[in-house]
């Protein structure tokens, strides 16, 4: 958690692989991109804390499934690519 903090402070892309269908519900504020202004910096809860939010900031998920199925609130947030043939 450390880590991601620290990359979406200083809007270095983090990529996280094999996920599952369920995903931490940590990264919920992420995906929705749910970030607000304190003074003239734009920052985001994530879990109990909050940080400061870069605009740089790229988070990629990768998954092993062949036919992953995701809720629709996770499809609306995310863009999702097939690569297989």
């Amino acid at each position: 958690a450390r880590m991601l903090e620290a990359a979406i402070q200083y809007g270095n892309p983090v990529l996280i692989e094999n996920i599952q269908e369920q995903l931490d519900p940590m990264l919920q504020p992420l995906l929705q991109k749910a970030v607000f202004k304190a003074g003239s910096l734009q920052m985001i809860r994530l879990g109990d804390s909050t940080i400061e939010y870069s605009n740089d900031f790229q988070l990629y998920l990768t998954t092993k499934l062949p036919n992953p199925h995701y809720p629709p609130e996770i499809c609306v947030t995310v863009t999702l690519l097939n690569f297989v043939t």
